[in-house]
């Protein structure tokens, strides 16, 4: 072989990888989400659920029109501090489901519940919801359950816009 066939092998490869990583199937269980990942390994939802009102949950969970907000903080001297650059992991926050929100400078986090712009939180009566917290260098607070035996992970009952601080203590 030479270098020029080697060097259009090593492009056709690196062409498969990448078109592999935009649209390929990408199933997931919205019972039990994957590992947090690290901040720098968000990954960007590519795959919408199944035709249906929650259709790929069972077809109980109904797309309503509220937001998840909070803050990400942790405690020090002086109050409340919140964690910049914090990601926020909903299951089921919007239209398409596996969503992000990332922390702001000041710790702010927001799911929106505008349903023409995708938003929403798909609720089912007396079911919580899960969302996951992890910034480099902080860690669960003492008494925080284990959830999916990975730390992060918090549940929270929903009903209308609902307001839940996330706290994290520094390692």
């Amino acid at each position: 072989m030479n270098i020029r066939t080697v060097a259009c092998i090593g492009v056709v490869g690196l062409t498969m990888v990448i078109s592999g990583c935009s649209g390929g199937s990408y199933v997931t269980n919205p019972v039990s989400p994957s590992p947090l990942p690290t901040q720098a390994a968000i990954p960007t939802p590519t795959v919408p659920p199944p035709a249906g009102p929650g259709a790929w949950l069972g077809g109980t969970y109904t797309l309503t029109a509220v937001s998840l907000y909070g803050l990400v903080y942790e405690e020090t001297a002086a109050g409340r501090a919140g964690v910049a650059g914090a990601p926020v992991y909903c299951e089921v926050c919007g239209e398409i489901t596996h969503t992000w929100a990332i922390a702001d400078a000041n710790g702010f986090y927001r799911f929106s519940g505008d349903l023409a712009t995708g938003g929403g939180v798909w609720l089912r009566p007396g079911v919580s919801t899960v969302v996951g917290v992890r910034q480099d260098g902080y860690q669960d607070p003492p008494g925080v359950p284990l959830m999916f035996n990975s730390p992060g992970w918090r549940q929270v009952m929903i009903s209308g816009d609902t307001q839940f601080d996330i706290q994290l203590v520094r390692r």
